[in-house]
């Protein structure tokens, strides 16, 4: 028989495998870009046309994520995650079929529906499916395959031509056709909507035991249900909660300093910023692939510390370093614009300062910002928060590549680094200030600790308490 954790690990790769997709549509721009502005380029496009094609993907993200919500909680998770398949099979074809700037847009856009879909409902689906003790391993799984899936992109396109790049992009959904269909349906959503029968039937695709365990655990669920039912909060409350407008106020403060402080255009422009710093060491194509290299380890590193360390100290020390490694990126590009003198001798250190940067972002404000929200808001507005989140993430992300291409047309490549670097910084006195450490702590320690930050007189509370939610 085969045990609950191996049954857990296996449905969580598989699920976490759609995050591989996502970065692999993620990163394909990085290195495409720069060949189809080349004058030999399959599909002539201008580099403000790039830029579009470019923030397309988050125009895309932006719609999806609250409708997703709501969408699975009437019709199931699995339903929601598996519409990404066909989804993506009618992107990639698009780009395979056609040469066209227009249908780029397009396939872009749809790419991006679907990960505005992945990034809302996968991570609830793995919530909702794992126990307690491996589920920070397994929705860990996410990012590392993001990243799997972007260093893929940045490592095949240099070496194949457009239309075989597309062929191995589209192996991927083609694959999760079929995985994904043998997922099980979260046990939670079933009793969710009242189909208990159902319930027990999809437990034990996800639990090893007898009947009666099985029944215990959907008793469980029905008592975790009628908790958050209890504690639900109307939208509004966001804004007119104090509690909870001091958690959107924490959370926007590192999703500002990360995706507008230069992490969604390093993803999408790695590979233009290397080729225009007169790097003779490598090609800006290796450069991309090694900058990729570090996201991913450096991502698994913190999944493996976060709960060692902390959240306060790994967000403050990721947004401190980035700044001062984009501070010293726009001091190159300042003296290689300028002539003051030869830069290329010394291109080591825009290796060194970009390389840093992607070291820093990665142990801190990448992956600990959705840390940090599943912690911070408030049981009874925890979904509808969420879904806002990541709609506005996806916002922050295309303001910030539209204004990275419109500052190097008309500023200079060295001032968008500096903007950059002075977000960092800021962020990270922001962070110093108004942060509070979530590590080890239950949800009701950490909104109590809220409310004395909003200056709201604590409730008693045994501080030893803690909140479990098995599923």
């Amino acid at each position: 028989m085969i045990s609950s954790h191996l049954k857990q690990y296996l449905i969580g790769f598989a699920v976490a495998s759609t995050f591989a997709a996502a970065g692999m549509a993620c990163g394909w721009a990085a290195p495409v870009m720069i060949r189809l502005q080349s004058n030999n380029s399959e599909i002539q496009i201008t580099a403000d046309e790039g830029s579009w094609v470019i923030a397309s993907l988050e125009i895309g993200d932006i719609f999806t994520p609250i409708p997703a919500g709501f969408t699975s909680d009437r019709f199931g998770r699995k339903p929601v995650i598996w519409s990404i398949v066909p989804m993506y099979l009618i992107g990639w074809c698009l780009l395979i079929a056609t040469r066209s700037y227009k249908m780029l847009i397009i396939a872009r856009l749809i790419f991006g529906l679907c990960m505005g879909i992945i990034y809302s409902i996968c991570p609830l689906y793995l919530g909702e499916i794992t126990e307690p003790q491996i589920r920070g391993k397994i929705t860990s799984f996410c990012t590392v395959m993001l990243f799997i899936g972007m260093l893929s992109s940045y490592s095949v396109a240099p070496y194949v031509s457009y239309n075989t790049l597309s062929y191995i992009c589209i192996s991927l959904p083609t694959v999760l056709a079929f995985v994904l269909y043998f997922i099980p349906e979260s046990p939670y959503n079933l009793v969710m909507r009242g189909k208990y029968e159902k319930a027990k039937t999809e437990m034990r695709k996800i639990r090893s035991g007898n009947d009666t365990f099985i029944l215990n655990e959907i008793k469980l669920v029905k008592a975790a249900i009628h908790e958050q039912t209890a504690e639900k909060m109307p939208c509004s409350a966001l804004v007119t909660d104090p509690v909870c407008r001091m958690s959107v106020i924490l959370i926007f403060i590192i999703a500002v300093t990360g995706l507008l402080g230069g992490r969604s255009i390093m993803y999408a422009y790695a590979t233009e910023i290397l080729s225009s710093a007169e790097i003779t060491l490598f090609s800006a194509d290796q450069g991309t692939i090694i900058l990729g290299i570090i996201f991913l380890i450096l991502s698994v590193f913190s999944t493996l510390v976060v709960d060692k360390f902390g959240r306060r100290p790994l967000l403050l020390i990721s947004a401190g370093g980035s700044g001062v490694s984009h501070l010293v990126s726009g001091i190159y590009f300042f003296v290689q614009k300028k002539r003051i003198f030869n830069v290329s001798d010394y291109s080591w250190i825009l290796l060194l300062a970009t390389g840093g940067y992607c070291i820093f972002a990665s142990i801190g404000l990448g992956p600990i910002s959705p840390v940090y929200q599943s912690e911070i808001f408030p049981n009874g507005i925890k979904s509808i928060a969420s879904g806002t989140f990541i709609t506005a993430m996806c916002f922050f992300s295309l303001f910030a590549l539209k204004m990275f291409h419109f500052i190097n047309s008309n500023f200079g490549v060295y001032f968008s680094f500096w903007l950059l670097s002075f977000i960092n910084l800021s962020g990270s006195v922001l962070m110093y200030i108004y942060l509070i450490e979530t590590k080890g702590k239950s949800l009701v320690v950490i909104q109590n600790e809220l409310k004395i930050l909003c200056k709201i007189s604590k409730p008693k509370a045994d501080v030893n308490e803690t909140v479990s939610f098995k599923i």
